[in-house]
């Protein structure tokens, strides 16, 4: 007579331990999302100047005497295999006492040995960016009214490393003003499907 009411007690405890088994599951996986959320959007690349790009550009050269602000601010990007109009922006401001001319150009990094570490050439790597040169004419202390969007085409073959590309501006007679640099690292196609 008492097995029946012991099965039961059983059952109720399994049932119990699904639950709590299925709910567990389900906050460890909102978390990993929001974990996953919270990093990619500081390494998020950008596909136009909206007011959120404008805004952190502003502030960078609100709170120091930059002459060179670039966005995402950590100066990082994580671009996919097979993705094209993805890149980062860049602004230029002149401390000078008068109106000037600059020119930048987007390379990668002369010391970085892309050969050994992407097996990829230079060339190969810099024929990704859209545009990598152009000219700017700025005011005595005025800074660029839209910032430049530096796109690239990362083919589907592209090597799954991290690249250096160095935004360097100079004047117009070719002496150096500023430079910094911005890390893209490639990411495979189907991250995201395997991971989540």
């Amino acid at each position: 007579a008492c097995f029946p009411s012991e099965k039961k007690g059983a059952m109720e405890l399994s049932v119990g331990t699904i639950v709590v088994l299925v709910l567990a599951m389900s906050m460890l996986i909102l978390g990993l999302v929001l974990i996953r959320t919270i990093f990619s959007s500081a390494t998020s690349a950008i596909t136009d100047i909206d007011k959120g790009t404008k805004d952190a550009i502003s502030k960078a050269f609100a709170d120091s005497d930059k002459k060179l602000a670039m966005y995402p601010t950590a100066r990082k990007i994580d671009i996919k295999q097979r993705t094209q109009g993805e890149g980062f922006a860049f602004s230029v401001r002149n401390l000078d006492n008068d109106d000037k001319d600059f020119k930048y150009n987007i390379y990668v990094d002369k010391e970085f040995n892309i050969i050994s570490k992407c097996k990829i050439k230079v060339s190969d790597a810099e024929g990704w960016i859209d545009v990598n040169t152009g000219s700017i004419t700025l005011g005595r202390g005025a800074s660029m009214e839209n910032p430049r969007l530096v796109t690239f085409n990362i083919p589907e073959g592209a090597p799954l490393c991290t690249i250096p590309f160095f935004v360097d501006v100079k004047y117009e007679d070719g002496g150096n003003y500023a430079s910094d640099q911005m890390l893209l690292t490639i990411k495979p196609r189907w991250f995201l499907k395997r991971c989540f």
